[in-house]
């Protein structure tokens, strides 16, 4: 508005216009400057209606003010000076007033906001905002200087000076002096809003730190009340894993004490009996006259089979509990198990100790031995191996392995839990790793044998000490 006033005395009193560029640069000014009233009352708008989509205006109004000025200087061919003006009208007819509206229009709505929020003193100052910004845009830009465009060539400074009596540039200077007090006097009243949203904001960071408070002690009282609760279950668990223990001890004992039972029966008597019956039939051969030779022959065959009977049995009494296991222990065991094999039409068996031996519980030799004993079991019976190998790896952990050169299988098909699962050796192998807390594991894959694995943890191998072996 100076600029144009300087341009105005200039003219008037010694009929001089400014050079092209400082009008240029008064028109540019003049397209920011209601560019920049675009986008306050775009910013406005978007915090009023944050839930509806956004839309660029400031972006919209450059591309029209462009266009309507390329667009007339393509149809009309104007000299510098006339596009000039003509871009300067078009600033104030497609930027000036729609930007003066949208930013009444949204002075007015904070006004509503002032009134509901008890705020009615300061709202007089954003109706002077709203109207001062209302006369100015609409007013003082539709009174433009004269040029081709319509509405100009018959509303224009001239026609403004000649109803009123002063130049239109007096009346936009006014309003924008009335604006400028207005908005800064509003101002005051958004610092006042901002003071009190600040207030609210402390208030509730109190509130919410005092529930914070409240809620962490009830959570540390829960807490505390978990933790003692954990630490009776913990205890209750640990009973309860001892009677556990216990009660597998009394069933593996139980279990040795009958097998010790059954092997001392067949001994004393079922072998008793097989040894007496052969010694009868050997002395009824002598008293057989007819036919002699026949007979001789028939009981010498029974007396073989007495005696092959007789062997199976005591076979059968070292495989229900052998002797050894109580007298030498656990690697005895498993070499006089193997010296019993290789008399059979079986596999090479070898078996190879790493580390220190040293004494294990009574129950954990015995589950350990009936372990090896399957395995063995399952490759004589199963595998068609040529050799079989037993390991003992005493360490820290006491680790056996039972494997073989044979056919191999497929673990998932072998130990899937189907009803009619028919690998019971296995099934019985992982009860007892499991009344020891043992870890096994089974590896297989056909034709390339089958792997065996326990191992009896630290705390298990550990109790040796409070129990010694029995010799």
């Amino acid at each position: 508005e100076w600029l144009e006033f300087l341009e105005r005395i200039l003219y008037w009193t010694n009929d001089l216009t400014l050079p092209a560029w400082v009008v240029w640069f008064r028109v540019a000014l003049l397209a920011s400057s209601f560019l920049a009233l675009v986008a306050f009352g775009e910013h406005l708008r978007s915090l009023e209606d944050q839930d509806k989509p956004r839309i660029n205006l400031v972006v919209l109004a450059v591309i029209w003010y462009a266009a309507s000025c390329i667009i007339i200087q393509a149809a009309n061919q104007l000299d510098e000076a006339s596009w000039a003006a003509v871009c300067d009208v078009l600033a104030r007819y497609v930027l000036g007033i729609p930007a003066s509206i949208l930013a009444a229009f949204v002075l007015f709505r904070q006004r509503k906001n002032i009134l509901n929020e008890k705020m009615q003193r300061y709202a007089i100052y954003f109706s002077f905002a709203a109207v001062s910004m209302l006369i100015y845009g609409v007013i003082g830009q539709i009174f433009v200087r004269q040029t081709l465009i319509f509405p100009a060539t018959i509303i224009n400074e001239d026609l403004f000076m000649y109803l009123c009596g002063f130049p239109v540039q007096v009346l936009r200077a006014l309003m924008a002096l009335v604006l400028s007090i207005a908005m800064i006097s509003a101002l005051r009243v958004l610092e006042i809003e901002a003071e009190q949203r600040l207030e609210g904001i402390e208030k509730a960071r109190r509130d919410i730190e005092y529930r914070s408070r409240e809620e962490l002690s009830r959570l540390n009282a829960s807490l505390q009340a978990s933790e003692a609760e954990a630490r009776q279950l913990l205890m209750e668990l640990k009973r309860r894993d001892s009677i556990r223990t216990e009660f597998i001890q009394q069933v593996t004992a139980a279990q040795e004490s009958e097998r010790k039972r059954i092997a001392r029966e067949l001994h004393d008597g079922t072998g008793q009996m097989l040894t007496g019956l052969a010694l009868g039939l050997r002395g009824l051969s002598r008293q057989v006259y007819d036919n002699p030779d026949m007979v001789v022959k028939r009981l010498s065959d029974l007396e073989v089979m007495a005696t092959t009977t007789i062997g199976e049995l005591r076979t059968l009494i070292q495989d229900l509990r052998p002797p050894q296991l109580d007298d030498m222990g656990l690697i005895p065991a498993i070499r006089s198990m193997l010296d019993r094999l290789k008399h059979v039409d079986a596999p090479e068996y070898e078996i190879k100790i790493t580390g220190d031996p040293y004494p294990l519980p009574s129950d954990v030799e015995t589950i350990l031995f009936r372990i090896i004993q399957e395995g063995l079991n399952n490759s004589a019976k199963h595998a068609h191996a040529d050799h079989v190998k037993v390991c003992l790896d005493y360490g820290d952990e006491v680790g056996i392995c039972v494997c073989d050169d044979g056919i191999g299988c497929d673990p998932e098909m072998v130990l899937a839990p189907t009803p009619t699962r028919s690998s019971w050796g296995l099934m019985g192998i992982e009860e007892r790793a499991n009344l020891i807390n043992a870890v096994w594991s089974f590896e297989s894959e056909l034709k390339q044998g089958t792997t065996l694995r326990v191992k009896v943890p630290r705390p298990v191998a550990a109790q040796s000490e409070a129990q010694p072996h029995d010799d």
